[in-house]
Formats: C-alpha cells, sequence, structure tokens
C-alpha cells in the first residue's frame, strides 16, 4: 500500500456498548469480518457437522469480535467476563448489529396494484 493510499482512507467508524454495565469503544467490523461471522453461524446450526469444526468456528467468531474492542482493558474485562460465565457469544453479536440501528431506514415506496382508474363520459 502506498503512503498516499492510507491518507485517502477513512478511519472505521465507533460506538460505546454497555458490557455488563461498562461501557466499551468498538470499532465496526469490515464486511469480510461480517462474512466470516455469517458463515460460521450457518456452520454452527448445521447438522452432522464434526464437533471440531464447530469449536473452531465459536473460537474463530470470538476472535473477530474481540478484535473490534479498541482498549486492551476493555478486552480483559470481557474475557474475565465470559470465564466467569457472565458474558457469552449471543450477547457479544451485538457487536454486529448496533452500527446498523443508527442507518434509518429508507421509506418504502408505495405501490399501486392494478389499472388506473379509467374515466367515463
Amino acid at each position: 500500500m502506498t503512503e498516499a493510499s492510507t491518507d485517502t482512507q477513512e478511519a472505521p467508524e465507533t460506538e460505546m456498548v454497555d458490557v455488563q454495565g461498562r461501557k466499551v469503544e468498538i470499532k465496526q467490523l469490515n464486511d469480510a469480518q461480517i462474512a466470516l461471522m455469517a458463515r460460521d453461524v450457518r456452520l454452527l446450526t448445521k447438522a452432522g457437522v464434526d464437533g471440531t469444526r464447530k469449536m473452531d468456528a465459536v473460537a474463530r467468531m470470538f476472535s473477530v469480535l474481540e478484535s473490534v474492542v479498541l482498549k486492551q482493558e476493555d478486552k480483559d474485562y470481557m474475557e474475565d467476563l465470559i470465564v466467569a460465565g457472565e458474558l457469552d457469544l449471543k450477547q457479544l453479536t451485538s457487536f454486529v448489529t448496533v452500527f446498523m440501528e443508527d442507518e434509518e431506514e429508507a421509506p418504502k415506496p408505495k405501490v399501486r396494484r392494478g389499472r388506473p382508474p379509467v374515466k367515463r363520459s
């Protein structure tokens, strides 16, 4: 990557999320991370998948979610909660959706069904 290209890149968007009463700053997942998470979720819900592959998928998901936490002390805090059983993967997946909540949905266009009314004289 050239120096000029790094200057034009935008910094990832950040948000503050509540993790067991503590405000933790996270950066937005990139497209590749979201795709990887989606693939792993599908793998976990599939029947007939080897338990080792499922455990690898869970570990990978935790790694992706941990990578978006900006401060090391927040990562350590969250790891302590996970070890104590007070924070689980389902709670951490809110990191994926927190950035989607800010975007306003575009209004849906009104769709007319059928033919337009015909004026008869």
